[in-house]
């Protein structure tokens, strides 16, 4: 058992107000599917993550790794109001409690072997108790002792049998709707043993059992019909009734909900109806509740949390964040972050992801594109930007173009002069992979399974396509990047390696063009693998390129084409009296440098590393295990120019870092200071950002007695808020200077500092 701090933070802060060092999660809270009260708030757990409402004020507020949850992909909450307690569950059965300002970690279950299905289905609270109905049996875990207490299992001709849900009857006996009937066992007795169980009506699958103050109700379905039983404890001989459509049953504050298809209908007693809704909003509802105030309330799979009063809807409730936790790709241009969605099965089969990407603006505002907006385009894979105008890579239908979230135009075989071609299998199946702006403003991409792969929209309009003379079939591409000398690189699928292309500047002119495919040989790219995953370009030029051993550095990729030596060189890392290659056992996925030249590395299976420029020290290293991050297998990661925030695409979502690095400007203009004023009771690092590359930074007092003296990281600098003699400073006005590369002094800002 774990005991951990639960750390609030608000749901509106800016992320360019998130502090240095600090995370922040961008989960999806568009899918809910589970609710539960506790006191003043609604639980709501949505797409794996977690919000609640705050009843008084009607504010929302986010639960997760960020806060000080154990886990991800929470599945129920349930709250004791005896104790004061919130129990989460997750998918992979770990449990939290949630107990005045700290979290109880019990990860028995999750860290216990079980043969077949490891799951816990739902939570019923009674004295104490809360007993968790889980595929292996019925588990009950002890809150005031923060314990397992016990396990009772079902079994029916030597097989365990799964329980749905569970009720409990006035201390006296338990109630387990199991995958074949409903199962009594009386509390006096021995539970652990499954002789002790007793099966009530036929083995018919038992999806709810809910118990009240009179009645209790069991839903059974066999996969085509559901049917109701109403009984009167302690008989349990009432006949069943068919229910067609009933596919949920909830009890809640004297109201028994019963969920269809189309309509939810609330009684007290099981059968007579105290009202029926049949709004349009029901339809795609997962789960309702009434309150202690009489206020209902719905889990909706599309638009989050919905309130209604006296039965009629009040309004939404849906934290900002992406349409989907999914991440193929993640692109920071013109101060927006893009996650896009789509996906394949390692370039074959489409995923046929219909949420195309979801846009988060500097105020952390996201805007969704599915595939209606998308103009009829799925598995959205790549996006590039320029002068607010969007070009959407499709694994399936081509490009889409859009300005200001409208659709210009889809761009395919027949307006492209069929430089946008056909798989060579298909008559209407288009697949891109990617899309880079060269710095003339001319569209770059890349389409597989084709004669010519790469192609090019010119600022101009006019599209042309080019070819590396290799067959068409199983010609796969992933990420393309244009380097400073103007040479297109490009990733091949499937472990074919890495392409060199250059047009030598004449795009409408073909003869003169050179191309080269890269190899692990030496003399033809010396890669560490042909499993080539990730490409970049360094602030120094450098072309580093990871593979599923390692990283590859190509130091002098002008010399591509030049006939001098430009093969890729691994760094070696000296560990004591031995050296190995640097991530050599690791699959790298991602490579991204931050304004400081520094490199921010995910991998498959242990997380994020940040490295030094050189790459020959360890700066950072965030797993699941040792920070917030969501998964150690790390699909994307984009860095915000503006502030250094570090956005991570994981397995499971979304979630970011605020750095200490950014993108340096060319030339000193306006800084920012964060925070400004420095309160007393705030002791982490101020920020210093819109300088000058690497610039020089001195802070004095309003007397010029300096104070602080040091380098920013790209174009942005911390101080710790100490003079030099490691005191913290006195409360006053301080002075920051800048000095560039060239010696030019400037004053860039002034901090209010409170001792």
């Amino acid at each position: 058992m774990k005991k951990l701090f639960l750390l609030f933070l608000p749901l509106l802060i800016n992320a360019q107000d998130v502090p240095i060092g600090y995370w922040k999660d961008y989960q999806s809270y568009t899918s809910a599917s589970y609710i539960a009260e506790a006191d003043n708030k609604i639980y709501c757990v949505t797409n794996g993550g977690l919000f609640y409402i705050n009843k008084e004020d009607n504010t929302i507020n986010r639960i997760s790794k960020v806060t000080g949850l154990s886990d991800v992909g929470i599945k129920q909450v349930a709250y004791s109001k005896e104790l004061l307690i919130t129990i989460i569950t997750y998918e992979n059965c770990n449990i939290d409690l949630l107990k005045e300002n700290s979290i109880i970690n019990i990860s028995d279950i999750k860290h216990k072997d079980i043969s077949g299905l490891k799951s816990i289905n739902n939570i019923t609270v009674k004295g104490g108790i809360a007993y968790l109905s889980t595929t292996f049996g019925l588990v009950l875990v002890d809150l005031e002792k923060e314990e397992i207490k016990d396990t009772y299992t079902i079994e029916k001709n030597g097989s365990i049998l799964e329980i749905n849900d569970c009720a409990i009857i006035y201390n006296l006996q338990i109630l387990a709707a199991t995958s074949l009937g409903l199962y009594v066992g009386s509390i006096s007795s021995i539970l652990n043993d499954p002789n002790n169980w007793l099966l009530y009506g036929g083995e018919m699958s038992a999806v709810n059992v809910i118990r009240n103050d009179n009645i209790g109700c069991v839903l059974y379905s066999d996969n085509q019909e559901s049917y109701l039983e109403v009984f009167y404890p302690p008989e349990f001989n009432m006949p069943l009734s068919t229910d067609p459509g009933l596919k949920k049953i909830t009890y809640t504050n004297g109201v028994l909900h019963k969920l269809y298809e189309d309509s939810l209908v609330l009684t007290n007693n099981g059968s007579n109806a105290i009202a029926s809704i049949t709004d349009e909003k029901i339809i795609n509802t997962n789960y309702s509740i009434s309150d202690s105030d009489n206020t209902m309330w719905l889990a909706d799979s599309i638009t989050g949390l919905l309130k209604f009063k006296n039965y009629e809807y009040q309004e939404s409730f849906i934290p900002e964040g992406p349409a989907r936790n999914d991440v193929y790709s993640l692109e920071f241009a013109e101060n927006k972050l893009y996650q896009c969605h789509g996906g394949h099965a390692n370039f074959g089969l489409n995923a046929l992801i219909n949420d195309g990407a979801s846009i988060k603006d500097e105020y952390d505002d996201w805007e969704n594109y599915d595939f209606y907006t998308l103009g009829n385009a799925r598995d959205i894979l790549e996006v590039a930007v320029r002068n607010e105008t969007e070009y959407y890579a499709s694994w399936y239908d081509g490009i889409t173009e859009i300005k200001d979230g409208k659709l210009i135009t889809k761009h395919g075989y027949s307006n492209t002069n069929g430089v946008l071609d056909t798989a060579y299998y298909s008559n209407n199946r288009i697949r891109i992979s990617d899309l880079k702006f060269d710095n003339d403003g001319n569209l770059w991409g890349l389409s597989s399974e084709v004669n010519h792969p790469l192609f090019v929209k010119t600022k101009n309009g006019e599209w042309y396509s080019f070819t590396m003379h290799q067959s068409q079939v199983d010609l796969f591409f992933d990420d393309l990047l244009i380097d400073s000398y103007n040479q297109k690189w490009g990733i091949l699928g499937r472990g074919a390696g890495v392409f060199v292309y250059s047009h030598n500047n004449t795009i409408e002119n073909f003869t003169d063009d050179q191309y080269k495919l890269l190899n692990t040989n030496v003399g033809n790219g010396n890669l560490p693998s042909l499993q080539t995953y990730s490409i970049a370009e360094d602030l120094n030029g450098e072309i580093w390129v990871g593979t599923d051993k390692g990283i590859g550095i190509f130091y002098n990729p002008s010399s591509v084409f030049s006939g001098g030596n430009f093969d890729a060189q691994q760094i070696l890392i000296q560990e004591e009296d031995y050296g190995q290659y640097l991530l050599s056992e690791e699959k790298v996925k991602c490579i991204t440098i931050d304004g400081a030249n520094r490199k921010w590395i995910g991998t498959e299976k242990s997380g994020v590393f940040l490295l030094s420029e050189e790459g020959s020290e360890e700066i950072l290293h965030f797993t699941a295990e040792n920070s917030p991050l969501f998964s150690n297998n790390i699909i994307d990661i984009a860095i915000s120019s503006k502030n250094g925030e570090v956005f991570i695409g994981t397995k499971k979502g979304l979630i970011s870092y605020r750095s200490d690095a950014t993108k340096g400007a060319s030339t000193q203009g306006k800084t920012h200071v964060f925070p400004n004023p420095v309160r007393e009771s705030y002791s982490g690092p101020i920020a210093i950002k819109g300088l000058v590359s690497d610039a020089n930074i001195k802070i004095t007092d309003i007397d010029g007695n300096l104070v602080f003296e040091g380098f920013a990281k790209g174009g942005q600098a911390l101080w710790n808020g100490k003079n030099k003699n490691g005191e913290r400073a006195s409360t006053g006005v301080y002075l920051v200077f800048s000095t560039d590369i060239n010696g030019i002094e400037k004053t860039v800002s002034k901090i209010l500092f409170i001792h």
